[in-house]
């Protein structure tokens, strides 16, 4: 659906080598580099910086091959499609590792329903790697929590959440009437791993407050948040978790919400896709029925 000039600057876009380029479309290396001055010419815009031994893409390059790797990976689900009708065809979304034990398993008891899914595939990551494997088109659509680029995907409001303080019922501050951003930081935090939206979110809210991470007593990066939550109960330090995770150790008295004086902030979670999707459709839909399993 592309033409050759497309098709041999998306490989070489992979490679960054005119010569692996070569190689994988069976041409000389001089054709490679007379497609992309073509494709250039007709676009009348530069695509690869190429300064011996090193290529790279230009800016309008590198965008250029992520709408092309999109629509690489969407032509490929419609071919299979249009080739046979009843053809049971597979699903993969990315959901963050914060949500995934709270929709995970609504969502693909949802999707289970679907007769024409052969495979569902779902992964835990963070929000930035979600966000990359959809714009790539390596991912169909999202469930996440952080703070993106909203011009560059469709996106719809899950729910909004509280994203709460907390502590063990037996540590220091959980005795306070009301906790201050420097009570916070005379602590260890334990939080997540960089790229995640959780991490983003708390960075943003204590950068408000003039206060760094690096401010904090001791910081301890964890990547899954049921650990953070058995540490948290363990008294090993203070941590910011989304109400709805700890729903239970909150009703159980096992952590304790602590009283911010700048009180809590509610924070959208996001069902989010690819702009111009052929499937948007079937995606919302996917997301009503999901948000009405909520309500």
């Amino acid at each position: 659906m592309i033409t050759a000039e497309y098709q041999t600057f998306l490989i070489l876009s992979e490679t960054l080598s005119y010569t692996k380029t070569a190689a994988k479309l069976f041409i000389s290396q001089p054709a490679v580099t007379q497609q992309i001055q073509r494709l250039e010419n007709q676009l009348e815009i530069k695509l690869v910086d190429y300064q011996r031994p090193y290529l790279k893409l230009t800016p309008a390059g590198e965008k250029l091959a992520v709408f092309l790797t999109r629509m690489r990976s969407q032509t490929t689900q419609l071919m299979e499609i249009l080739q046979d009708d009843h053809q049971k065809h597979e699903i993969q979304f990315g959901i963050t590792r914060s949500l995934g034990e709270v929709f995970g398993s609504q969502l693909i008891e949802l999707l289970q329903l679907k007769n024409d899914l052969q495979k569902i595939s779902c992964l835990a990551e963070n929000t930035q790697h979600i966000l990359q494997q959809i714009e790539l088109g390596k991912m169909d659509f999202g469930i996440i929590e952080g703070n993106f680029n909203k011009a560059k995907f469709s996106y719809h409001i899950l729910s909004q959440e509280e994203f709460i303080p907390i502590c063990s019922p037996t540590h220091p501050l959980a005795r306070k009437k009301i906790v201050s951003w420097n009570d916070l930081a005379a602590y260890p935090l334990l939080i997540r791993e960089p790229g995640s939206g959780s991490r983003t979110l708390l960075t943003a809210l204590a950068q408000k407050e003039n206060i760094s991470l690096n401010d904090f007593k001791q910081l301890i990066t964890i990547s899954e948040p049921t650990l953070i939550r058995q540490l948290v109960c363990a008294g090993s330090g203070i941590s910011f978790l989304y109400r709805l995770l700890i729903k239970k150790e909150l009703a159980a008295g096992t952590i304790k919400q602590l009283p911010l004086e700048r009180g809590t902030i509610a924070h959208d979670l996001y069902f989010i896709y690819a702009k111009e999707n052929y499937f948007a459709q079937q995606y919302f839909k996917w997301f009503t029925e999901l948000k009405q399993q909520l309500q």
